[in-house]
């Protein structure tokens, strides 16, 4: 019995070894073609959804307008700064070359409906069989390498345009930004140490001994030598005294302004504080309030993200057909200059 009972622990522990071998080989590291192909379309994904926005815009009043197109424009430069730093990390001081390389004969190669660099690509990948065609190679990467930054970006769109129709219901709708991170923590009111500043330190001295002509007049004892000295005169006893007088007058002024300016710095600092305060606690109650609208409109806001997620993944898989110049600004190689000049250029 014990020989059995090792027997099957033997076979059950190379089965598992067996299962986790395969698993391993189910799922290969990424390939470069891959990651290049995925930052393709995530850039594809950054221009549609600008572009969306830009139309979603048109129709709203100038001060609405303006803070739509601020948010695009920071939604362009995250994604943008996304694709860099992953294609960096990947390809090191060689990115831009080899992204705008690939994005050239990408668009040349889609603008021909070339299925010979689909063979070759669907090789590359380590697909079973190469798609039929470049529709069917969109749907593919919608599926598989960008279903995340499609529902992301249909969460944006949708996000913005329930903001959009709740500024025309609502006379205080709060700003775009603050809608947008209504999900984000709240910060914690600032805080001042207020009177937490030390107090001018006077300067550390014994008392000045009083002047004392007889005193003064003695010598130490082992540096005695028998000489006559005159008599200290009280025209210079009143003047040290005199001269001490000044001193501490000095010091008292000098400790008396040092005392007014850190109470004039505690007062600014105490009432900046109150100002932050103030400011934050007024930025929090729009924040609650962009959550309370969101709970109430969460149905519809979730329906705009599905709508919207839905009209992406059309554009990219079926509205431009076979031609790249509505995602890359152009063909071949203008095209994939363009596009690594937006990822990588100055931003």
């Amino acid at each position: 019995m014990k020989r059995g009972a090792r027997f099957w622990r033997h076979r059950c522990a190379a089965a598992l070894a067996a299962l986790a071998a395969g698993w391993l080989v189910a799922a290969p590291a990424e390939t470069d073609r891959a990651a290049l192909l995925r930052a393709c379309f995530r850039y594809r994904i950054s221009q549609q959804t600008v572009a969306q926005l830009a139309k979603l815009a048109e129709s709203l009043p100038e001060g609405r307008r303006a803070q739509v197109e601020q948010s695009a424009q920071s939604w362009q430069d995250n994604s943008l700064t996304i694709i860099r730093e992953d294609l960096d990390a990947r390809f090191g001081a060689r990115a831009r070359a080899v992204f705008g390389d690939f994005l050239a004969e990408f668009g040349a190669a889609e603008n021909k409906g070339d299925q010979a660099f689909l063979n070759a690509l669907a090789e590359q990948l380590g697909w079973d069989a190469a798609p039929s065609g470049f529709e069917k190679l969109r749907l593919r990467v919608v599926r598989d390498l960008v279903p995340d930054e499609v529902a992301t970006a249909g969460r944006f769109l949708g996000d913005v345009q329930s903001w959009a129709d709740l500024c025309g219901d609502l006379a205080d709708a709060p700003p775009l930004t603050v809608w947008l991170e209504r999900d984000k923590p709240s910060v914690k009111p600032a805080t001042a140490a207020f009177g937490k500043h030390p107090a001018p330190a006077r300067q550390a001295a014994g008392p000045k001994p009083k002047p004392n002509p007889l005193r003064d007049a003695e010598a130490a004892a082992g540096d005695f030598e028998e000489t006559e000295e005159p008599p200290a005169s009280a025209l210079d006893s009143f003047g040290d005294a005199r001269g001490a007088r000044r001193a501490r007058a000095l010091e008292d002024a000098q400790e008396g302004m040092q005392q007014v300016a850190l109470e004039r710095r505690t007062a600014e600092e105490e009432q900046a504080a109150k100002k932050t305060a103030a400011a934050q606690a007024e930025a929090e109650a729009v924040r609650k309030q962009a959550e309370r609208l969101a709970a109430v409109e969460q149905e519809a806001i979730e329906q705009r993200k599905n709508s919207w997620s839905g009209r992406l993944k059309s554009l990219l898989c079926t509205t431009i057909g076979a031609t790249s110049g509505a995602f890359l600004g152009g063909v071949g190689a203008r095209a994939g200059e363009e596009a690594a000049e937006a990822v990588f250029g100055d931003h």
